[in-house]
C-alpha cells in the first residue's frame, strides 16, 4: 500500500531533533493510540483527539530512509473502527499523528486486528527511531530488508516491474519467450537466398556457409580479349607487357597492338621496308619512323617518314638535306595496329 504520510507533533519534533546529536534520547514507540475520531492532525497536539484505545504490541522497523514499516496488532474482544491513531514514545509523548475522513481498519469482537502500514516520515532519515516488540514484524522485502513481496506475473516481468519478485517459472517463460523470438528470426533469415550476378559466382540460402566469387582473367583471356564474365586484375594487365622485352611486340589493350623495334643502318637516302617479327592480325594503323645519329655527326641531316603499311610491314623513306654528306646509323621505329 502507498505509504501513509504522518504529521510529527512539537514535543515529538523536538525530540526527535535532540536525537540527532544527542544518543541519550529515547524514540522509541512503546504504544499506538487508536481513535475513530475524524481530526486534524496538527503539530501542536499533546494528546490523541478521540483516543479510545492504546495497544503496547507494537512492531517497526526502518526500510528506507525515512520509510518505516509498523505492525500493530490487538486480540481483544472488542469491534471498533479506526481513522486515525497516534505513536506514543516510552514517557507518554505524543511522538505523530495520522488521521483520514474515511475508516482506516476495523476489528470485530472475534477477530484480531493486525494493521500493517508503512508510514513516511517528513525527515530525511528515521533511523533514530525504534520500537518497543519486534516479534512479529512482516515488513515488505526490499534490496536490504527481508520480508514479505509480491509475486510478479509473467506480463508484469515482461513490463519491467521493479515492485514485485520474479520467480523461477515466470524467468523460465520469459526465457522461452525470447528464444522463441530469436527462432522466428533465425528462420526468416534462413529463408533467404543470396544471388551471385554479373561477375559474382556463386550463393544459395541461409541454411549453411555461402562463397561468392569473381574469378580473374588469365593471361592467356586478357590478350584474347573476348570473355565478359571475368575481371581484369593487375596481374592480368602484366601480362599484356610480358612479351615486350624479347620480341618487342605487346598489347596496350584486348585486339590493340603495339611493336617496336630497330632496324640497323646505315641507311642512306632512300626507301627502307621493315618487316614486324609477326604480322598484326587485322592491319597496321600507324607507324612512326625515326632516325638515329647516334656519333652526333653534324653532318647527318637526315630525317626518316612513313612511306607504306601493311599488317607484316611498314616503308619508311629516308630524307637528306642537301648539305648532308653522310649515312644514319639506324631507323628506330614505333607501329600502332589491331
Amino acid at each position: 500500500m502507498t505509504a501513509l504520510i504522518l504529521t510529527m507533533t512539537t514535543a515529538g519534533l523536538g525530540r526527535f531533533t535532540a536525537a540527532q546529536t544527542d544518543t541519550g534520547v529515547d524514540l522509541t514507540v512503546t504504544h499506538v493510540g487508536l481513535s475513530s475520531a475524524s481530526f486534524v492532525a496538527a503539530p501542536t497536539l499533546t494528546a490523541l483527539p478521540g483516543e479510545f484505545r492504546r495497544v503496547d504490541t507494537v512492531s517497526g522497523a526502518r526500510v528506507a530512509d525515512n520509510i518505516v514499516h509498523m505492525t500493530v496488532q490487538d486480540d481483544a474482544a472488542l469491534t471498533y473502527s479506526v481513522r486515525g491513531f497516534g505513536l506514543f514514545l516510552g514517557d507518554g509523548t505524543l511522538f505523530a499523528t495520522y488521521c483520514q475522513p474515511v475508516v482506516l481498519v476495523e476489528k470485530s469482537t472475534g477477530s484480531t486486528l493486525a494493521l500493517a502500514i508503512d508510514i513516511a516520515f517528513p525527515e530525511a532519515t528515521a533511523a533514530s527511531i525504534r520500537f518497543g516488540d519486534t516479534n512479529f514484524l512482516n515488513p515488505p522485502g526490499t534490496t536490504e530488508v527481508k520480508g514479505v513481496v509480491e509475486l510478479a506475473t509473467l506480463a508484469e516481468a515482461n513490463a519491467g516491474d521493479a515492485t514485485r519478485v520474479t520467480t523461477g517459472a515466470v524467468v523460465k517463460a520469459m526465457i522461452a519467450s525470447a528464444l522463441d523470438m530469436v527462432t522466428q528470426a533465425l528462420n526468416g533469415l534462413t529463408g533467404k537466398t543470396i544471388y551471385g550476378s554479373g561477375l559474382v559466382k556463386g550463393g544459395g540460402d541461409l541454411t549453411g556457409n555461402r562463397t561468392l566469387t569473381v574469378d580473374a582473367a588469365s593471361p592467356a583471356e586478357v590478350l584474347a580479349g573476348t570473355r565478359g564474365d571475368v575481371a581484369l586484375t593487375p596481374a592480368g594487365l602484366a601480362a599484356l607487357a610480358g612479351t615486350i622485352a624479347t620480341t618487342g611486340e605487346f598489347q596496350i589493350a584486348p585486339g590493340i597492338y603495339v611493336k617496336i623495334g630497330v632496324t640497323s643502318g646505315p641507311h642512306g637516302e632512300g626507301p627502307i621496308e621493315i618487316a614486324f617479327a609477326t604480322p598484326f592480325p587485322n592491319a597496321c594503323l600507324f607507324a612512326a619512323p625515326i632516325a638515329i645519329n647516334s656519333r652526333g655527326d653534324i653532318r647527318c641531316d637526315s630525317y626518316a617518314q612513313e612511306r607504306a603499311l601493311t599488317a607484316s610491314t611498314f616503308t619508311a623513306f629516308v630524307q637528306k638535306q642537301a648539305s648532308d654528306s653522310t649515312n644514319i646509323d639506324a631507323i628506330r621505329w614505333i607501329a600502332i595496329g589491331r
